[in-house]
């Protein structure tokens, strides 16, 4: 049994190095190589697969193992990472291993938890084929384009009927091990003020839309400021400014200002009513500078707040496997930020999508990025465990 599980960590290992060292960076959306180095896996491992595409160069890969007609447990993972950035100690896509940590762009986030699931699928698959008999359907979706507003590649399959409200949906995303039974709502949204420019020597000819989005700004902050309510799983409603565009000349009253938001929210608020909420503050807001106009946009796919069943089946499922693999209490918990699975939950109104996988979500999008070789191989155990579980 050591010598079995020396084995799975070798493996994980090396296929955990083996993606990090292949850039996937969105934006740039090249996934393209990543997706073929899964390919020759997959084949060399004889796990049968299709390829979805999604734009020119985009390709998702479909794995389907038993029958269509049976229920399906569903992995949703992505292959693409955030850009490098800058702040590294060492080449962010030569993997190093130090301290009983991978160093490397998307080893947390998740190519350690792709790595992890497809060895464990890898082992499923030899024993099927060694005459396993399975009585459920498994599917396995190596998705692009998470790592953008609008989440194409998942948003694909869901629209083609691929992933469904009856899957016991599972993405590998970097949770500690924990279980996530629940997301923040995650909006973005734009919002241009338009003004009056004029030259700066006679500023009471124009119309500031610097200013006028400076009062915008302040007056959103009041208003979310009131969203006292907090959940237990999720925390409280947060915004954030993030990127601020405007004017054309130093000398001259801006007529034109671009900002842009971050709103991570709570049940029982949803997005029709944060919207709402931004267009009234907009609108009362520029009614303080006569003469100016805003424009509200939202630039991100819909992304509501999500909660789980912590009572379904495969939540039971899940929880059982690992209180056996770590011999301790499963912590059941909520983030803010969002995933493929949240979209699939979002979308089809499914009540059992999770996030478990290895590595720390500090890690996730930080230079320096690193998964614990601890946590990465057991994850292997604990996803083997779950497959063989349900599939059974």
């Amino acid at each position: 049994m050591k010598e079995k599980t020396n084995q799975l960590t070798k493996e994980t290992i090396e296929l955990t190095k083996a993606l990090v060292e292949i850039p996937s960076e969105n934006p740039s959306g090249n996934e393209f190589l990543i997706g073929k180095y899964l390919e020759s896996f997959l084949k060399a491992n004889n796990i049968p697969f299709e390829k979805s595409s999604v734009e020119p160069k985009r390709k998702n890969l479909i794995i389907e193992i038993g029958n269509r007609k049976n229920k399906s447990l569903t992995f949703v993972n992505h292959m693409d990472t955030v850009p490098a950035g800058e702040g590294w100690k060492t080449d962010p896509f030569s993997v190093k291993i130090t301290k009983g940590k991978l160093f490397g762009r998307g080893s947390c986030d998740m190519k350690g938890g792709i790595a992890s699931s497809l060895i464990a699928l890898k082992e499923i698959k030899k024993k099927i084929d060694a005459g396993k008999k399975i009585k459920r359907f498994l599917k396995y979706f190596l998705v692009v384009d998470e790592e953008s507003a609008w989440m194409k590649g998942v948003s694909h399959e869901i629209h083609t009927g691929k992933i469904t409200k009856e899957d016991l949906v599972i993405s590998c995303e970097p949770t500690s091990l924990n279980l996530v039974i629940a997301q923040k709502g995650a909006m973005w949204y734009e919002i241009e003020i338009k003004g009056k420019n004029a030259h700066a020597a006679s500023p009471h000819m124009g119309i500031n839309a610097i200013h006028a989005s400076c009062f915008v700004i302040e007056s959103l902050y009041e208003e979310f400021r009131k969203k006292k309510l907090a959940n237990p799983l999720l925390g409280k409603t947060t915004f954030v400014p993030s990127i601020i565009k405007g004017g054309r000349k130093t000398n001259m009253v801006a007529d034109q200002c671009k900002f842009q938001i971050d709103v991570r929210f709570i049940p029982p608020l949803t997005i029709k009513r944060i919207e709402t909420l931004i267009r009234k503050t907009v609108d009362k807001s520029c009614r303080k500078f006569p003469g100016t106009k805003g424009i509200v946009k939202s630039i991100c796919i819909d992304r509501p707040p999500i909660i789980s069943n912590e009572k379904s089946n495969g939540c039971v499922l899940i929880k059982d496997v690992l209180e056996k693999k770590l011999s301790a209490k499963t912590n059941i918990l909520g983030v803010s930020y969002y995933s493929d699975s949240g979209v699939v939950a979002s979308s089809t109104k499914n009540k059992q999508c999770f996030l478990l996988g290895p590595g720390n979500i500090e890690q996730a999008h930080s230079p320096n990025e690193f998964v614990d070789i601890k946590e990465l191989t057991k994850a292997t155990e604990i996803y083997l465990d779950i497959i063989d579980k349900y599939l059974s």
